[in-house]
């Protein structure tokens, strides 16, 4: 019965599900895309299969990150999601600089010129591109940690409303300021912020964020008025 019932706890799903776009992002997009760079050098007849097999991938893709925009709407879960798809992209950008290194060296067997200056600016936008990651991740990990998300099958305009009384009654001042089509609430108080975005079909999402132990009960209020039935 335990594992029946970790089985179906949302956020065990929706944390496989994000496991499974970390893995197949991480190691099996980029050894795809590198199997056929090197086929084109070594193997030119597998270079149409392994582009193939590169749509199927991102065509099966699609399964995992359905099933986790349904499960949004069930539970709170925090926000890891960016910080697992930036050590993926950190992954990819890793294996694909090492690839286009290797098939320059392989180039010299037939004939082609690896000191092209396309290379070297392939190689280079690579790198910098894997250091301006690893220092957006370095710098923003504790706030995408910090957060917590969940769908809502309610308009946006709705939910601050319901929010902004809530406040209210319990003598909480927010600051609200609006970017684009996202509401930010901010309570300065205890330092919690709450941010409203539209979603399709009159959903939204809410994301709490810098949620710690001193405000772990003012987000636990924000949380069940916004679960209330409408």
């Amino acid at each position: 019965m335990g594992m029946s019932a970790e089985a179906s706890d949302p956020k065990v799903e929706i944390e496989r599900a994000e496991n499974v776009i970390q893995l197949v992002m991480a190691a099996v997009v980029p050894g795809v895309l590198a199997a056929m760079l090197f086929s084109y050098i070594l193997f030119d007849e597998l270079t149409v299969f392994f582009f193939g097999l590169s749509i199927a991938i991102a065509i099966f893709m699609v399964v995992p990150a359905r099933r986790m925009h349904h499960l949004h709407f069930k539970t709170w879960v925090r926000n890891s999601l960016p910080s697992k798809l930036i050590t993926s992209v950190v992954g990819m950008i890793y294996i694909a600089a090492i690839s286009v290194f290797a098939v320059s060296l392989l180039s010299f067997t037939v004939d082609f010129n690896p000191e092209h200056p396309a290379t070297f600016a392939v190689e280079g936008g690579l790198l910098l591109s894997l250091i301006g990651l690893m220092t957006y991740q370095s710098n923003n990990k504790e706030r995408f940690l910090s957060s917590e998300k969940r769908f809502f099958s309610t308009e946006p305009k709705q939910l601050e409303e319901r929010l902004v009384q809530h406040l209210r009654a319990i003598g909480h001042s927010h600051n609200r300021s609006v970017d684009g089509s996202t509401c930010h609430l901010d309570l300065p108080e205890s330092g919690l912020r709450i941010h409203i975005l539209p979603l399709t079909r009159n959903s939204t999402e809410v994301l709490l964020e810098n949620i710690n132990e001193k405000n772990s009960g003012v987000a636990l209020t924000v949380k069940g008025c916004l679960e209330l039935p409408a």
